[in-house]
């Protein structure tokens, strides 16, 4: 463990010396004011060897996000929405835990050539796209179960004086919840340390297709 702790359910002292204690970022901006539960990520803050730490930059230069990002999707799940995990602050530098919720945007429709949305049904099996104009227009077989966080900050306005007064079932739940978010922040910190240890940062030149307008005469000119 990194950044989780063990903490004492048993002790009322324990658990809000550690809600109070724990560290904390800014859920927005910071003159919003909200803050919540925290962990910092910059490469200094992870515990990396001297041979780590100068690979780590070479990785931050990749699309290494995509190999931890599937650790917040499972903790999103895992809390059913209500809570999620996010990076703030200059370059990401933090891992910040955010109140969240699943929600249907609302759309009806796509279109299967360009995928455009619409927020309308289709009468037909088929209809015709508003933005292509292919008859490739169909309706959504499930509503689609987008996520967003509400930027709101938790707990950020209270203090150890406050905490104290809360019921031991409500200092235990909030507990196990930041628990769990410092548990996902150890599992990304691990698995960015397999990528720097089990990777090589390599250059290669892609050719991208381009498209061009050009003249083209039948004749010589």
């Amino acid at each position: 463990m990194f950044y989780e702790q063990k903490v004492d359910r048993r002790s009322r002292e324990l658990m809000v010396e550690f809600l109070a204690g724990h560290y904390r970022y800014n859920t927005m901006n910071s003159w919003i004011r909200g803050s919540s539960y925290a962990n910092r990520v910059k490469i200094r803050h992870l515990g990396l060897t001297h041979e780590q730490d100068s690979k780590a930059y070479d990785v931050l230069n990749t699309d290494y996000w995509d190999e931890l990002h599937y650790v917040i999707d499972d903790f999103t799940s895992a809390m059913d929405g209500r809570y999620t995990i996010g990076s703030n602050g200059r370059s990401g530098g933090y891992l910040v835990l955010y109140r969240g919720e699943y929600y249907d945007p609302g759309y009806k429709s796509r279109c299967r050539a360009c995928g455009q949305l619409n927020y309308q049904h289709i009468s037909n099996d088929v209809g015709q796209c508003g933005l292509c104009a292919k008859m490739e227009r169909v309706n959504l077989a499930h509503p689609f179960r987008w996520h967003r966080t509400t930027g709101s900050g938790i707990d950020g306005d209270l203090d150890a004086n406050d905490l104290s007064v809360w019921s031991m079932s409500q200092l235990r739940d909030r507990v196990d919840l930041v628990c769990r978010f410092d548990r996902a922040c150890d599992e990304m910190r691990q698995n960015f340390i397999n990528l720097i240890d089990g990777c090589m940062v390599v250059t290669e030149t892609v050719m991208v297709p381009k498209t061009i307008t050009r003249l083209c005469c039948s004749a010589p000119l």
